[in-house]
């Protein structure tokens, strides 16, 4: 049994021993190789070639440490060149699977969540890094962590949404697991907006498993979004079973072994399952939350005005009751119909029917005020007719500013441009066109 004295002199020894070990740690010197690796990276991320900057990123990403991956992070996703982006890319990809390095990113997509938007790039590419982890416990961090941040007051969706597109676009078996991944998240139940970007990117996807996908997803979608599911399952495998999810099912259930997509680059022509559906200017009405956007400018004054009137009332007495609707007249100023979105009842057609005939003309195009309201209605769908340019904005700048507020809503805006005799068609596909063709849309000339 030791002495009082005996356990003094060992705790004593002991002591000395960690203080001897801490002062060689302090004083030992740096990874040579470490340090010899970030500078040579340092110095060749200065040459103007993108291939040498190529080579310097490969050759670093042999190197992994969390050094490493902070430097592929701040300085290879910063270059200007689209080519050595993606070469930090691949090397981010390499290192999630390294526990320390994994740990090292993980907890820097905490921090970025933590800043302004202004730090979204930085986190855009940890996300789409981390995402393609095989740890199945880091895949149930990172859906805690984007629940976390996306139920928060400083939500963002556009993160996530931005890395499920552009997985999107990469189109293979490695983007079909990342996106899956994605849409584990909770907004994925309650979010239009979300829902819709993985539908679309599964859309994109040459992966069996992302035809099973959407066959499974069938049942559960109603709207757009069961539209666009239907729409793609029709096109790349010709079978019309429509809604039917369980033929769906079994189909797919005898013929997935022997499953191949069109060659690549083979343009699938539009389905005919649209002639179920009531349309408005031969574009069909699939959403069940609506608005119509109806120009009511001194310049629509005559024929065009009664056409478009006319076209309106026809379509709104073909909408089924299941289908929720508004509408807004604009000219100098915005005229909101209801409040919220109401079902398209007998009651409603008729009051809607009223206000459109009573509707007058007024100078003015406020373009992008209609849009600002119509979005604030929360719809699937919108269906723009004007015949002119705005007044309250440039054309361009107005497409522009709506197609970055859509990327996180994903509405379909379809665009009506109204051909007269004052205008011509003047100005009409250089605003209406672009407007439908950035936002999911269909655009039509009509005189």
């Amino acid at each position: 049994m030791q002495t009082r004295a005996q356990l003094r002199c060992r705790l004593a020894v002991t002591g000395v021993m960690i203080f001897v070990a801490v002062s060689s740690a302090a004083s030992a010197p740096p990874d040579a190789e470490l340090l010899a690796a970030k500078q040579a990276f340092v110095k060749e991320m200065k040459k103007k070639s993108a291939g040498a900057r190529i080579s310097a990123i490969e050759k670093l990403a042999e190197l992994v440490k969390p050094e490493t991956a902070d430097l592929l992070l701040k300085r290879g996703m910063s270059d200007d060149d689209r080519s050595v982006r993606v070469a930090a890319q691949k090397g981010l990809r390499q290192f999630v699977e390294d526990p320390t390095v994994g740990e090292y990113l993980f907890n820097e997509l905490k921090k970025s969540f933590r800043k302004p938007p202004a730090n979204d790039t930085v986190a855009i590419e940890l996300l789409r890094a981390l995402i393609t982890t095989e740890d199945e416990s880091r895949q149930e961090d990172i859906v805690s962590m984007l629940d976390d941040f996306l139920g928060s007051p400083k939500a963002h969706p556009l993160i996530p949404m931005t890395v499920i597109d552009e997985c999107a676009a990469e189109g293979d078996g490695p983007a079909f697991q990342s996106v899956s991944r994605l849409a584990k998240v909770k907004v994925f139940e309650s979010n239009f907006g979300y829902r819709r970007c993985v539908v679309q990117a599964m859309s994109q996807i040459r992966d069996p498993e992302a035809i099973g996908y959407l066959i499974d997803l069938l049942p559960k979608t109603q709207g757009l979004i069961q539209h666009d599911v239907i729409q793609y399952l029709t096109r790349v495998t010709s079978q019309k079973f429509r809604d039917n999810d369980r033929d769906w099912a079994n189909w797919w259930r005898e013929n997935q072994k022997d499953f191949k997509f069109p060659p690549a680059g083979t343009a699938l022509s539009e389905s005919s399952l649209d002639d179920q559906q009531p349309t408005y200017y031969g574009i069909p009405i699939c959403a069940k939350r609506i608005v119509f956007v109806l120009d009511t400018s001194m310049s629509m004054r005559g024929q065009p005005i009664v056409v478009a009137k006319q076209a309106l009332l026809k379509t709104i007495e073909s909408l089924p009751e299941a289908v929720k609707f508004d509408i807004i007249f604009f000219d100098g100023a915005t005229a909101t119909w209801q409040p919220r979105l109401v079902p398209a009842n007998t009651e409603a057609k008729m009051e809607a029917s009223r206000i459109i005939a009573d509707r007058g003309l007024k100078l003015g195009t406020v373009s992008s005020a209609a849009l600002n309201a119509a979005f604030e209605l929360e719809p699937e769908a919108i269906y723009f007719v004007s015949d002119g340019e705005p007044t309250d904005g440039q054309p361009a700048q107005i497409v522009n500013f709506v197609s970055q507020f859509n990327r996180t809503r994903r509405v379909s805006i379809h665009t009506i441009g109204v051909v007269t005799i004052r205008n011509g068609g003047a100005g009409l596909t250089s605003f209406m066109q672009p407007l439908a063709d950035q936002n999911y849309g269909k655009f039509r000339l009509v005189e």
